[in-house]
Formats: structure tokens, C-alpha cells, sequence
């Protein structure tokens, strides 16, 4: 896998998680890094048809929002994609997806969100799932550097240590070690959300 081409993986990724429902439209952008190179999904193009010219090349190091010569930026979340390479420098992919399930599981006015004691979440590098453990959310901000800032600054709290995040009302961030792994996180993520608005629906019919 770290041998193949970055562009193809996150072009073949990105097809597979729209069809889920995971990147519809628009939504949504995956990164990787490759020692001082980041590469990353285009702003605003659609996930289930991206070309090669649009999974952009950067210099890690250096990486800005600036629009390149054809036209095309970065995705607007590039800046929380740094965070998170920098907070975990361990980590080689960074995967946000936009689901109903994570809207509704992050919609309670609470800054974390406490996961269900389920078996998977020893996937997630939780030893014992009874511990329930806390998925940081953050408020949405269409000043996205500030939402990047906030994540920099809690995150340094060990308290949360698993690999995801949540933004309010709007979607999953995972990350890993490698491609699979973020891939891995992700998916239990979003199983857990699924468990919460599930248990919910089932709590809202008892009260009927």
C-alpha cells in the first residue's frame, strides 16, 4: 500500500466512500503523507468522479490554502489536516467524511461525547470498551484555521486519546498510521454513531 501511487489510493478511496453515502456530493476530504509531501483532495470537487489533477501535491512543511496554476486549492480543511500531523507525527492519513449519523450523534450541546461500551472499540486501541471513552466534538466555524486551533490545543489533552474527532452538525475526522488503519478507524467511528442514533430512536418509541 505505502508504495502505491497517493493520488490513485485517494482517488480509488474517495469513489468507495461516496458510494457508501460517506462524501456525497462535495463533502468531504482525505489526505496523505509522504515524508516532507502532502498530498490531498481538492476544494469543492466532487468525490465520486476526481481526476488525478485533482488530488494536489504539497510541500508538508510548507502548505498553504493558495489556489495552484490551474485553478484548483486545497481543500478548505487543510488546516486541520496539519494539526493532526503535527499533534500525532506518527500518522499517515487524515479521512473526514459527512454523515447523518455523525450530525446526529454530535447535535447535543456538549463538548465530547462519550462512546458505548462496544467490542469495537478495541479497534480503536480502547483495552477495556466499559471505559466508554471520549470523542472530542468541536463547534462548527466557517473560520476553519480556528476550528484547526482549537483541535491543536485540546487535543494535547491525553484524556482523548482516540484517533477521531468530531465537528458539530457536520462530519468525522479519523487518522492512523497508515491508509488501512485510518480507513479501519473511521468505520468503527461511524458504527458507533450508528449504535447512538439507533439507541436513541429506540429511548424517543419508549417514551410514546
Amino acid at each position: 500500500m505505502k508504495s502505491a501511487d497517493p493520488g490513485k489510493l485517494l482517488r480509488h478511496l474517495a469513489r468507495q466512500l461516496y458510494r457508501r453515502g460517506w462524501m456525497d456530493g462535495t463533502a468531504g476530504n482525505l489526505s496523505l503523507r509522504r515524508g516532507e509531501n502532502l498530498f490531498i483532495t481538492a476544494s469543492g470537487r466532487p468525490k465520486g468522479t476526481l481526476t488525478s489533477e485533482e488530488i494536489l501535491s504539497l510541500p508538508f512543511r510548507h502548505a498553504s490554502g493558495e489556489a495552484f496554476s490551474s485553478g484548483l486549492r486545497p481543500s478548505a480543511e487543510l488546516s486541520i489536516h496539519l494539526a493532526i500531523y503535527r499533534l500525532f507525527p506518527e500518522t499517515e492519513a487524515v479521512l473526514h467524511v459527512h454523515t447523518v449519523e455523525a450530525a446526529l450523534a454530535s447535535s447535543a450541546d456538549r463538548n465530547e461525547l462519550s462512546l458505548p461500551p462496544l467490542e469495537v472499540l478495541k479497534g480503536l486501541g480502547v483495552a477495556d470498551p466499559g471505559q466508554c471513552p471520549l470523542l472530542p466534538v468541536f463547534d462548527n466555524d466557517s473560520k476553519v484555521p480556528e476550528i484547526a486551533r482549537k483541535i491543536e490545543e485540546r487535543l494535547r489533552d491525553p484524556i482523548y486519546s482516540l484517533p477521531g474527532l468530531l465537528i458539530r452538525h457536520h462530519g468525522t475526522t479519523a487518522w492512523g498510521k497508515s491508509l488501512d488503519e485510518a480507513i479501519r478507524h473511521l468505520e468503527l467511528l461511524e458504527f458507533c454513531f450508528r449504535y447512538i442514533v439507533e439507541r436513541n430512536r429506540g429511548k424517543e418509541s419508549d417514551r410514546l
